[in-house]
C-alpha cells in the first residue's frame, strides 16, 4: 500500500527512481517548440546573408564594371620610344622637334592610345636602335635590306623626290636616266624608295651628307656634289618647289653664305617614295596594327591629310 502524508498526498521515497511521466514530456515539448523554431530561423537567416554577400562580392553590376573599365583606362600607358631623325643648325647643334611634326605625333597618340617617348637621333643610330627592338621608328622608307629587318605600317605619306642643282646652265632632268654618271648627295642613312635603291651606285654615285640642311646646300653650292635629292610632299610643280626653296626654306637657315642664292629643281620628281612607322620583326606588332587603323581611319575621314599638310 502506498503511503500518504497528512494531507493525503502520496509520499516519494528517497531511494525511488525519479522518471518523468509521459504527460510531463508531452507538456514540455509543445512549450519549447516556438523557441527552437525561432533559433533555427535566425541561424538560417545568418547563413543566407553570408552566402548572398559572398556571391555579390564576386559579381559586378554594370555600373561597377563600367567604373572598373574607366579606372583601367585612366592607368597611364607605358611610353614607347619613338625614334626620329634629328636636324642640326648651322653650328651643328641639335634642333628641337618641329612644331608641326609634334602636332602629327600628338594626333597618332590621341587616336591610337599609344604614348610615345620621343628621341631625336642621328638617323643611322635611330635605325640601329629600331633593329635592336628598342622602339618604333618613324619617317622611314623601304629598301630591300630594310624589308628583311623591319615590319612596316601602311604608308603615312607619299613623297616626291626632286633633284636640286646650283649654278647655270639650268639642267633639264626628266628621269633617273638623266642622273647617269652624276654624284648625288642624300641625307646620311637615308633611302628614297625601291627605285632609288636599284639605281644608286649603278646609274649614279651616292654621297651621304650630315643632318645639317644648310651644310648640304653649301656642299652643293661649292660643287662637291652634282645633285642633291630633296623630298617635297605637297608641291607638284618644279616652279613651286623652287619658290619654296628661295622664299621659305633657305631664308629660314639665317645663313649669310646662302642668302640670295638660287637653286634649280628638276622638271619633275626623279623618284617617288613612301614613309612609314616600322619596328624590328617580331617587336611592337600590336602597336603597328593600332597605327595602321589610325592611318586608315584618318584617310577615310580626311583628318590625317589635314594634320600632315603643314609639315609635309
Amino acid at each position: 500500500m502506498s503511503q500518504t502524508d497528512h494531507h493525503g498526498h502520496p509520499l516519494l521515497h528517497l531511494n525511488s527512481p525519479v522518471t518523468p511521466s509521459n504527460n510531463i514530456r508531452e507538456q514540455c515539448i509543445p512549450c519549447c517548440a516556438p523557441l527552437i523554431e525561432t533559433t533555427m530561423l535566425l541561424r538560417f537567416q545568418q547563413l543566407a546573408c553570408f552566402f548572398l554577400f559572398a556571391v555579390m562580392s564576386q559579381v559586378s553590376t554594370p555600373a561597377h564594371a563600367a567604373h572598373n573599365a574607366d579606372t583601367r583606362q585612366k592607368v597611364p600607358a607605358t611610353p614607347i620610344k619613338l625614334l626620329l631623325q634629328e636636324s642640326l643648325d648651322i653650328h651643328g647643334r641639335q634642333l628641337p622637334i618641329d612644331r608641326d611634326l609634334e602636332v602629327i605625333l600628338q594626333y597618332f597618340e590621341r587616336e591610337s592610345g599609344i604614348q610615345f617617348e620621343r628621341q631625336l637621333l642621328p638617323w643611322n643610330r635611330a635605325q640601329l636602335m629600331a633593329q635592336n627592338g628598342e622602339g618604333i621608328i618613324f619617317g622611314i622608307s623601304k629598301s630591300p635590306e630594310r624589308l628583311l629587318l623591319y615590319h612596316y605600317s601602311i604608308p603615312v605619306v607619299a613623297e616626291k623626290i626632286w633633284a636640286i642643282t646650283y649654278g647655270d646652265p639650268r639642267p633639264n632632268f626628266q628621269s633617273v636616266e638623266d642622273l647617269r654618271g652624276k654624284t648625288v648627295s642624300i641625307g646620311r642613312g637615308f633611302s628614297h624608295g625601291m627605285d632609288f635603291e636599284k639605281a644608286k651606285n649603278v646609274i649614279f654615285n651616292v654621297q651621304e651628307d650630315p643632318a645639317s640642311s644648310p651644310a648640304r646646300f653649301k656642299k652643293l653650292m661649292n660643287k662637291r656634289s652634282d645633285i642633291m635629292l630633296w623630298p617635297i610632299r605637297q608641291l607638284h610643280r618644279s616652279q613651286q618647289v623652287e619658290a619654296y626653296l628661295r622664299d621659305q626654306l633657305i631664308p629660314s637657315f639665317n645663313d649669310p653664305e646662302l642668302t640670295g642664292k638660287t637653286f634649280y629643281v628638276s622638271a619633275r620628281p626623279v623618284f617617288y617614295d613612301t614613309t612609314h612607322f616600322a619596328a624590328a620583326n617580331g617587336k611592337f606588332e600590336a602597336e603597328i596594327v593600332k597605327l595602321n587603323s589610325v592611318i586608315r581611319k584618318g584617310i577615310a575621314n580626311g583628318k590625317l591629310p589635314k594634320v600632315l599638310a603643314r609639315f609635309y
